[in-house]
């Protein structure tokens, strides 16, 4: 039976919800939870049966390998500290990297701007001079 087939009914999002959540039952029954670590209290929860009243809710269930989970258990007070900050600084890296991103047409617009007038005199471009007055404060 094809795509084009099947009723539109088959083709919900909410048939395919149906399936998914019996696959997740499926497997649920075949894989046993792990040992404890973090996060495994929720995948627990999540194949008994005390999540079943939120089965409208979405959720995502990860499972961790356990070169993670010894990596995760590894991680110390200072360590996560040191790994916020590395991250922080990243974060505020890509700020300033935006920020001279966008400044830097403006600059280049200035410097050139700046030189022509150097080159042409200040004196010579009436709007310029009468920008200038106004920049000083003579206002005559």
């Amino acid at each position: 039976m094809d795509a084009t087939s099947q009723s539109p009914e088959a083709r919900d999002p909410a048939c395919r919800r149906a399936a998914l959540d019996a696959i997740g039952e499926g497997v649920g029954r075949v894989l046993p939870p792990p040992d404890d670590g973090l996060g495994e209290s929720l995948i627990r929860r999540a194949y008994s049966g005390r999540a079943a009243a939120e089965a409208e809710e979405d959720r995502l269930v990860v499972r961790f390998g356990t070169e993670w989970r010894t990596f995760i258990r590894r991680q110390t007070p200072d360590r996560l500290t040191a790994l916020d900050e590395l991250i922080d600084e990243r974060i505020e890296r890509r700020a300033l990297a935006r920020f001279y991103r966008r400044m830097k047409p403006a600059a280049v617009v200035v410097v050139v701007t700046a030189f022509a007038l150097a080159q042409f005199g200040v004196d010579r471009l009436p709007l310029v001079r009468q920008l200038w007055r106004l920049v000083r404060g003579d206002l005559r």
